[in-house]
């Protein structure tokens, strides 16, 4: 089951991104795998291990959102999978990121990804820590 999608603009091309479990990744897309144990993390075209309701590491974070960001400038049309166990936690921790670093996101980051994706995403406080902290070092020169 998806979660939500997420629709950013790069480059002046519109470009979406599905959230939602791993495992329900739509066939067509090239996904950002966050889960393990997920039964389809053979398919990811991006791969990070984060433990579930966990953090990631922000430099691995960061270099695999500027590859996602990367092919997305290059193939906009494309189906683009963000995904966890769940699709709330840790999907929404990343996509909050992807968002900022696509300079998608106004005003608190956390906010936003729950009106712009799902309400429950970010489940914890120390994901909403890493996001906004995440926001302040992207607006520091």
């Amino acid at each position: 089951m998806l979660r939500g999608r997420l629709a950013l603009s790069l480059d002046g091309q519109r470009v979406s991104v599905n959230g939602g479990p791993f495992d329900a990744m739509p066939e067509t897309a090239r996904g950002l795998c966050l889960e393990a144990r997920a039964a389809r993390v053979g398919e990811a075209a991006w791969r990070l291990d984060v433990p579930d309701f966990g953090l990631p590491d922000e430099a691995a974070l960061r270099g695999v959102l500027q590859q996602m960001l990367a092919e997305m400038r290059a193939a906009p049309d494309a189906a683009y999978h963000i995904g966890c166990k769940a699709g709330l936690g840790r999907t929404g921790t990343a996509m909050a990121c992807l968002a900022l670093m696509a300079g998608a996101v106004e005003g608190d980051p956390v906010a936003w990804l729950r009106a712009a994706y799902h309400p429950e995403a970010i489940e914890t406080p120390a994901q909403e820590e890493f996001v906004r902290r995440f926001a302040r070092e992207r607006l520091v020169p």
